[in-house]
């Protein structure tokens, strides 16, 4: 479940992905500062072996973002969650500076304020601030990838993701102005595991009615914890980009002797960016 807003953030922020990238029918200058926003749309099923259904998350996500043409950004994400009875959604601030490097690499540093509200069988990993290092290094399609996340609450986690991803383009498609791109991401998590125990808590009083749930071991402190296939494909025609993606995440094997199977779903995002 860790991975749900880690895959959210990468499918749902076109023209973010890979260094702020704009389409180069939109790039008049280089750099340009915009502002973008948009609205999302997620399934998310999360697939537990002591479950005799998915964990269904359905959700829905409002983004409004700014980028300057310094590299100071920052953000402000609404998650709502459509199945709980309850009111259930969570609130994201973000700040962050990103530099690039000889349109080879680039450095982004943010800090994130996230309020949860709702039923926390939805929750996932309980925090309240989180920062986050990512570095990314082009070479033509190719892009390798370095995140590293501290979340911290209840307990604090750390979490490094490592992806590998290839950009198809193709500008001018079906309009001159239109800009498709297929990005195919593979990525390998690693993380601490003390969310683990109050995700499950949470997830078996929803799911099982109460009770006991079975005791999670760790193995280690920091660990590996999954591998996600990501499909993202992403229309821009002028200022509005069009994205759809599916994923697709398998725990490592510590989580499914913890009764852990698979995460999936699909997104599909419309966003509209004014460039200055």
């Amino acid at each position: 479940m860790r991975n749900f807003v880690f895959i959210f953030m990468l499918l749902g922020l076109p023209l973010t992905i890979r260094g702020q990238e704009i389409p180069d029918s939109a790039n008049t200058t280089k750099q340009p500062g915009f502002l973008l926003t948009s609205l999302s749309y997620t399934s998310n099923n999360n697939n537990n072996s002591r479950l005799a259904n998915a964990i269904k998350m359905p959700a829905i996500m409002a983004n409004m973002a700014y980028y300057s043409n310094i590299g100071v950004w920052a953000s402000i994400n609404y998650f709502k969650y459509l199945v709980p009875d309850t009111n259930t959604y969570e609130a994201e601030f973000q700040i962050g500076y990103e530099k690039s490097f000889l349109d080879k690499f680039d450095i982004d540093f943010s800090y994130t304020n996230r309020q949860f509200r709702g039923d926390h069988a939805y929750e996932g990993i309980a925090y309240k601030h989180s920062l986050a290092l990512s570095g990314t290094y082009r070479l033509g399609g190719l892009s390798a990838i370095v995140d590293n996340s501290y979340m911290i609450g209840p307990t604090n986690n750390y979490f490094l993701d490592l992806s590998l991803s290839y950009d198809f383009k193709f500008d001018g498609f079906l309009f001159k102005s239109g800009y498709l791109m297929l990005s195919p991401t593979l990525t390998g998590s690693f993380g601490t595991s003390f969310w683990v125990p109050g995700t499950i808590d949470n997830i078996w009083g929803h799911h099982m009615g109460g009770g006991h749930p079975p005791e999670f071991v760790p193995r280690n402190k920091f660990d590996y914890q999954n591998i996600s296939l990501i499909l993202p494909l992403q229309y821009t025609l002028g200022s509005f980009t069009l994205t759809g993606g599916w994923y697709y995440a398998i725990p490592s094997k510590i989580l499914k002797e913890n009764s852990w199977t698979n995460q999936s779903g699909f997104l599909v995002s419309l966003s509209y960016s004014v460039i200055f």
